[in-house]
């Protein structure tokens, strides 16, 4: 995954060490600042593994959201895009759209809602494991939990893989999903059941994570409770947020909208995951 870069960085920077010793000790302490963050980002140990289920293969997805490193500036260049780390330390500032490009050049995709919801439920779980099947330490798998979730500051956003159309009075969504054990992208009308009425407050997070409709939102029967739910609408996507005033699942979101809180967890084959 990318370790190709960061040999070939590695490489250059030894080049320059050897063509003046003076500077050994200062480059070599980017080398390795730069290779020890690029070990941290690509290390099993911050994935977790959805296993294997009737709608897709092993997969692994990001614990957190994705950060950037200098092994990305090959691929932040070809997307032209200017990624850098937020003051959370996650890529921000980017839109829907950047999202989805951002998680294709990682050889993955975006995480759809029906992949989130179950994220949180393995992250609560006592049975979560990472990218190489290790068990997970209960603790790191409650900080990743409260990290997406806890009613806190600072502001936290995550992108997810719903754009909503709408074709006469039927609204139609679109993402990411595994067709005859194929990644694809499909558009589909939205489940019959998915509650389209905003609740401001509010819907049960523990009733929506643990009883999702097909497509990984709120059913028309989810419970009540303190989670702020925005309905799908035409030319809208599905965020995520977590503040200092509430936590919302909002699929009216501007897919153009984007600030420095707005990041974004990529999921892959488990195939895929060392490469």
């Amino acid at each position: 995954m990318r370790v190709k870069l960061i040999l070939e960085k590695a490489k250059e920077t030894i080049v320059k060490l050897a063509e003046n010793q003076a500077l050994l000790k200062p480059f070599l302490n980017v080398v390795l600042a730069d290779l020890e963050s690029a070990i941290e980002r690509i290390s099993p140990s911050n994935y977790l593994l959805l296993p294997e289920s009737k709608e897709h293969p092993d997969l692994t997805v990001s614990l957190g959201k994705v950060s950037y490193g200098p092994e990305m500036e090959e691929l932040a260049k070809g997307l032209k895009l200017n990624l850098r780390n937020n003051a959370q330390g996650y890529i921000g500032n980017i839109n829907f759209e950047q999202a989805e490009s951002l998680c294709e050049g990682l050889e993955g995709f975006m995480t759809t809602p029906s992949l989130f919801v179950e994220k949180l439920r393995l992250l609560r779980s006592e049975e979560a494991y990472d990218a190489q099947g290790n068990k997970h330490d209960s603790k790191r798998l409650d900080q990743a939990f409260n990290e997406i979730t806890e009613v806190r500051s600072p502001w936290r956003s995550e992108c997810l893989n719903h754009r909503y159309s709408q074709k006469g009075n039927e609204i139609f969504v679109t993402y990411h999903k595994f067709v005859n054990g194929k990644l694809e992208q499909v558009t589909e009308p939205l489940d019959e059941d998915t509650l389209m009425q905003d609740k401001t407050p509010g819907i049960s997070l523990d009733d929506y994570i643990e009883n999702p409709n097909s497509q990984g939102l709120p059913r028309k029967s989810v419970k009540k409770g303190s989670l702020w739910y925005w309905h799908p609408r035409e030319g809208r996507v599905a965020r995520f947020d977590a503040d200092a005033d509430w936590a919302d699942l909002n699929c009216n979101g501007g897919p153009r909208y984007s600030v420095s809180d707005d990041g974004v967890a990529v999921v892959r084959e488990k195939t895929l995951h060392n490469k």
